[in-house]
């Protein structure tokens, strides 16, 4: 019974959102003709070895349980995947080196051991060494055994064997132990494999700053870079707003003015409050961002999208960062770092369908255990709910003080519903992390802006409040769609990162002093 459950909630994380992942953006078509291609990627590679010994085991079943494993993952692996494999298992720890050096020669990324039968000692040693050195990812693989009759390949006390020596020797792994051909299983290698390869591209790649810091006074949003690149492999790139701005002049005035003109007639669009040269001048800075971003093959851009964009620029750039999600390029509005971060993470290890957005935390119902989360208006139009609309407005925070000084264009409307991972790389060096899975329910829309009310699973939403305030946690929060906390975790597990516990339910506390050690 056990066993089923997991199956279904690993079964149902595996399409999430399906309507999402096939919508486009409003007018994403029409922006990808004005700007440089998505860079290809390239592919990752992934070694499946087994492993066994024929003296004590049968060596013929091994094989063919070997060449079973292969199908299996095969049958997951990625488009974007070479998996590296062998015609038969391995049994000495000279024919193991040998095949781990040349898969190392060929760029494997990660490796997947196949427990085939019980294993020498001195083989493990060898693997364990090997690994100390390369710091390759580990999944270790093994099921359970045919009864009746004789032992014939012991996999369990053998894999059992094996992690105690590496565990011995400090070395870092996953592990699966399920039936072969299970749906369970096909999803943890799908996730392994997913994992590796989003750390395998963030490795030695770029994230984007536009505005070249923070927000004033938003603390928090700024973050250690030698921990990210520690981390994450990630380095970062600062640009004035000006510089992106300038990039802008090589799009014709006819083809941004079609842009505009298709977003405010398009029947979703329920409302439009923002005057020409805003729209205009919002869209052309989209393209700019969108095209700027492509061309230096960046994996996601932080905005800094006040003060300067308010004072010198006169337009709110939210609707432009909404513009260029569509694209499936992650932004963080405010130059958040850390919800940079967290979004291109997301964005990786779900193969780019986990749509992240950033968000506030503005409402707690712990009576209907319910959260509100919301932002100013920068949301993929992607996420928007189905059967709703959007509406092209000024700034809403702006309009508190002086409607007549709001600047434009944000597109507010309702989140979709549906299933969802809330989390975010905390301040001040991105090393924890606290994330909760839930659901998007119906809801009207509590604020103008982009909004979404959510159930979360497996916690209840004042503990997830309660945890927030007594760590002094991060004060956005990035909602990806689909159940992939494991993911997350599975990604923070190879990069040292720690996952933050939850406080009990309650709605009054006490702090609790952050590690601020990276």
């Amino acid at each position: 019974m056990i066993s089923n459950i997991l199956e279904k909630q690993t079964l149902d994380s595996l399409n999430p959102n399906i309507d999402i992942l096939f919508r486009k953006g409003i007018v994403s078509d029409d922006m990808e003709k004005l700007i440089e291609n998505s860079p290809e990627k390239e592919d990752v590679k992934i070694g499946l070895i087994g492993i066994g010994f024929e003296l004590h085991f049968d060596w013929e079943k091994a094989k063919e349980s070997y060449k079973e494993a292969i199908d299996q993952t095969k049958s997951v692996i990625g488009s974007n995947n070479q998996l590296l494999t062998e015609n038969e298992p391995v049994q000495t720890k000279q024919d193991l080196l040998k095949v781990l050096n040349k898969y190392h020669s060929e760029g494997m990324s990660g490796l997947i051991i196949y427990q085939a039968s019980y294993i020498a000692g001195d083989l493990a040693l060898a693997l364990g060494n090997w690994l100390l050195e390369q710091k390759t990812p580990l999944l270790s693989w093994s099921h359970d055994e045919v009864t009746g009759g004789r032992l014939t390949a012991n996999r369990l006390c053998g894999q059992n064997f094996l992690l105690n020596i590496l565990n011995s020797l400090e070395v870092k792994y996953s592990w699966v132990l399920d039936r072969p051909k299970s749906k369970q299983l096909d999803t943890v290698l799908d996730k392994f494999v997913r994992v590796v390869s989003a750390k395998k591209r963030m490795h030695h790649a770029s994230i984007l700053m536009i505005g070249g810091m923070r927000v004033p006074g938003f603390y928090d949003c700024e973050l250690n870079e030698m921990s990210i690149a520690k981390h994450f492999g990630l380095s970062v790139d600062r640009v004035d707003i000006e510089t992106v701005w300038k990039h802008g002049d090589k799009f014709k005035k006819e083809d941004i003015d079609f842009i505009v003109q298709k977003l405010i007639n398009s029947d979703q669009c329920k409302f439009q409050g923002v005057n020409d040269r805003e729209l205009y001048l919002s869209v052309r800075f989209s393209l700019a961002i969108a095209d700027y971003t492509r061309k230096g093959e960046y994996i996601g851009v932080a905005l800094k999208n006040w003060p300067e964009l308010f004072d010198n620029y006169q337009i709110a750039g939210d609707g432009a960062g909404a513009l260029v999600q569509d694209l499936g390029i992650p932004v963080a509005d405010e130059s958040d770092m850390g919800a940079l971060i967290t979004m291109v993470t997301m964005n990786e290890i779900s193969n780019g369908n986990s749509l992240p957005t950033l968000t506030d935390l503005s409402i707690l119902d712990a009576k209907e255990n319910k959260l509100g989360m919301w932002h100013c208006g920068g949301s993929s139009t992607k996420l928007m709910r189905k059967g709703t609309g959007f509406e092209v407005r000024n700034h809403s925070i702006l309009d508190n003080y002086d409607e007549e000084q709001s600047y434009g264009m944000l597109l507010e409307f309702l989140l979709e519903k549906g299933e969802i991972t809330i989390a975010k790389y905390q301040y001040p060096h991105a090393s924890s992390m606290l994330s909760f899975e839930g659901e998007i329910i119906d809801s009207p829309l509590r604020f103008r802006g982009a909004y979404g009310e959510v159930i979360p699973n497996n916690v209840e939403a004042s503990s997830v409040v309660g945890t927030i305030l007594s760590n002094g946690l991060d004060h956005h929060w990035i909602i990806g769609r689909g159940h992939i906390q494991e993911d997350l975790k599975e990604f923070n597990h190879w990069s040292n990162i720690e996952n933050l516990e939850f406080v009990k339910p309650g709605t009054t506390g006490r702090s609790i002093q952050k590690n601020l050690n990276y």
